[in-house]
């Protein structure tokens, strides 16, 4: 409505309109006071900086980041209007001044309060969240990386950083929670290492089972510490029991259930140098359990610093930082386990194949780890979590090129000093003693074996649809069976070299039966039968062809015996012998010489034989000695016929005894 004064409006009495004038009346009034109210929002911009620069520039945390954040949200909505509504006013300095100075204030204050608590999570802690093979997100809430209160502000600071600052500080965040992630790891790596050696523990080689054993003794829980109770639990982790310690203490000497057979040399690698040696750095087995228990700590600490960043960072933003947080810690983890394939790599290559049973143990800890990894890594960038992908990729190209290197290895190894006694070769027991560790990792090699299409092949003639458990043993078994083979080749070919035919045999059966009864010992047979269903029957044909070669070296002996080309009974008789029938005579009388010479060190295969040559000989000698004791062939004739029947089935019956 406008009023005017031209014409005064009249009603139909001819008097003026009373409403009409009281109604403009009241817009005036209106437009008035709106026109104050505006004049005051204005005005309350110019007295923003009066009123706020004595908070803003105090510390957010020294009067509280609320009522700081409060005061910059003022200062920010005035630089806006000024910017909007009189750039060129003088006033607009002051208020943009003010607010870079609470801007920095406020970064400064997210930084302190971020480095006040980037400290390391106390070991014990990290500890405690490895034993559950499996975390929730209330367990791992309980991991405080920024008490409660302090996150609030935090979180709030982030929020007014990510909305008013162009400087993403989120960075920052990101650098300094993924500095403390890395000191929380290290600080578990420290501890551990310390408390070995405080126990005196002392790192061992993979071939020295003793201190690892010592390591993983059970203390008496009521005398230790939590802390030590926690720490003993993981050193006692299966993953590391087998594979490092392993059996071969156990079958240094002795055959399969069995400690006193001997074996030809050591289970020392043809270039494997004594422990200690400068410049022959190799795997430790310290080192690999700090490994798992570092690539676990991490998936749970990497929880812990999500949740953080979930309550502190803006939700769109959680993500990529995280990634960032993560960076530097998993490039760490997979230079590690570089490190430590590595030094496999060298070991293996020095002779000793013992070491690629870390590497599975390492390899089969990281595969049981991926789901959680990947479960944690979900909306994360492909680069992150390829990372850890490559740490398996890494493990399995390791242990794929010693497996091969082990198969060559055999066939090499075959061209070792033979044993002069035709005992167990040294490559036959590594050969076995290997194998049978691979039985606990049949899952873990599975995808390996698999890549190998002659190994795929030969799983041809099983039913389909086996199950996952199945078809890795028969990879597994495929595997051993390809070892074996190459095994009996390099020991066939070795054997050659023996210029006694008889010892040939020995040789030959001693090995055959310590790789059947290793096979029956353990749950080798089962995996190759999977593949060869007459590995048995192979193995035990051979030993009987053995058998019979061996008997053959009684021909020369039974030759004298039975000859009928022998002295004549007459002149015998007449006791008229001629120098070459006396040396005849002494001769059938040395017949245990060389049999003395000869080791069977598994029992029952050396009872077997001895059984074996006296029913074959003694009748035959008894008939022999009845011929010829009182024929006055020499002089010193109790020199050549000290044997009787009798003596000569104790001498028979002490074949092959080491210590006959």
């Amino acid at each position: 409505m406008v009023c005017t004064q031209d014409a005064p409006v009249v009603d139909q009495d001819g008097g003026p309109d009373g409403g009409e004038e009281s109604g403009c009346i009241q817009a005036v009034g209106e437009d008035t006071e709106k026109t104050l109210q505006e004049l005051d929002y204005v005005i309350s911009f110019y007295n923003v900086a009066g009123q706020v620069e004595a908070v803003v520039k105090e510390r957010p945390s020294g009067i509280g980041v609320p009522k700081y954040l409060e005061a910059m949200d003022r200062l920010a909505e005035t630089c806006k209007y000024f910017e909007q509504n009189n750039p060129q006013s003088v006033e607009i300095e002051n208020v943009t001044s003010l607010f870079e100075i609470g801007t920095e204030a406020v970064s400064k204050e997210f930084r302190d309060e971020l480095k006040k608590y980037q400290k390391p999570v106390p070991p014990v802690v990290t500890l405690e969240l490895l034993e559950d093979e499996e975390v929730s997100e209330d367990t791992i809430s309980g991991v405080e990386l920024v008490p409660p209160g302090v996150r609030e502000d935090l979180r709030a600071i982030a929020s007014w950083l990510d909305k008013h600052s162009n400087t993403d500080r989120l960075t920052v965040y990101a650098k300094l929670r993924s500095d403390a992630l890395s000191q929380s790891l290290k600080a578990v790596r420290d501890y551990q290492r310390s408390s070995s050696i405080e126990r005196g523990g002392t790192p061992g080689s993979l071939n020295s089972p003793g201190p690892l054993r010592a390591r993983v003794a059970k203390m008496d829980s009521t005398s230790k510490s939590r802390t030590q109770k926690i720490s003993n639990k993981l050193r006692a982790n299966r993953m590391l029991q087998k594979a490092i310690t392993g059996h071969v203490s156990s079958r240094r000497q002795g055959s399969p259930g069995h400690t006193s057979y001997s074996l030809h040399g050591t289970l020392t690698p043809p270039h494997a140098t004594t422990p200690g040696t400068v410049g022959e750095e190799g795997l430790e087995d310290s080192d690999v359990e700090l490994y798992l228990n570092q690539v676990t700590a991490l998936h749970r600490l990497a929880f812990a610093e999500f949740l953080l960043a979930q309550q502190l960072v803006p939700e769109d933003r959680v993500t990529r930082t995280f990634e960032l947080i993560l960076r530097d810690p998993m490039d760490q983890l997979v230079a590690e386990g570089e490190s430590l394939a590595g030094l496999a790599r060298r070991s293996v290559s020095r002779g000793d194949h013992q070491a690629v049973l870390s590497v599975l143990a390492m390899l089969r800890h990281v595969t049981s780890m991926q789901p959680e990894y990947d479960r944690l890594l979900t909306n994360c960038q492909t680069s992150i979590r390829s990372k850890f992908a490559a740490i398996i990729n890494m493990l399995q190209e390791t242990c794929v090129k010693a497996l091969e290197g082990f198969v060559e290895s055999v066939k090499s190894d075959g061209e070792r000093a033979l044993p002069k006694d035709g005992t167990v070769h040294e490559v036959t027991s590594n050969a076995l003693i290997f194998t049978e560790q691979l039985l606990e990792y049949a899952i873990t090699l599975s995808p390996m074996l698999q890549r190998d299409l002659s190994l795929s092949a030969s799983l041809s003639n099983l039913p389909r649809g086996l199950d996952q458990s199945l078809t890795a043993k028969a990879l597994l078994g495929a595997y051993i069976k390809r070892v074996l083979v190459n095994l009996g080749l390099a020991l066939v070919s070795r054997s050659e070299s023996y210029s006694d035919g008889t010892l040939k045999a020995v040789f030959r059966l001693n090995n055959y039966n310590y790789i059947l009864k290793t096979l029956h010992s353990s749950e080798l047979l089962n995996l190759v039968a999977l593949v060869e269903p007459q590995c048995d029957k192979m193995y035990n044909d051979q030993i009987m062809e053995q058998k019979r070669l061996y008997s053959q070296s009684w021909s020369r002996v039974l030759h004298y015996l039975v000859n009928h080309e022998d002295v004549p009974l007459s002149v015998i008789q007449a006791g008229k012998l001629r120098d070459k029938d006396r040396q005849l005579i002494k001769d059938k009388f040395a017949m245990s010489k060389v049999q003395r010479s000869y080791s069977i060190p598994d029992r029952e295969l050396r009872e077997s034989l001895k059984r074996d040559n006296m029913e074959y000989i003694l009748p035959k000698y008894q008939a022999f000695y009845d011929k010829y004791v009182n024929v006055a062939f020499t002089k010193n004739t109790e020199k050549y016929i000290k044997y009787s029947p009798a003596a000569v089935s104790s001498m028979v019956d002490k074949f092959f005894d080491v210590a006959a």
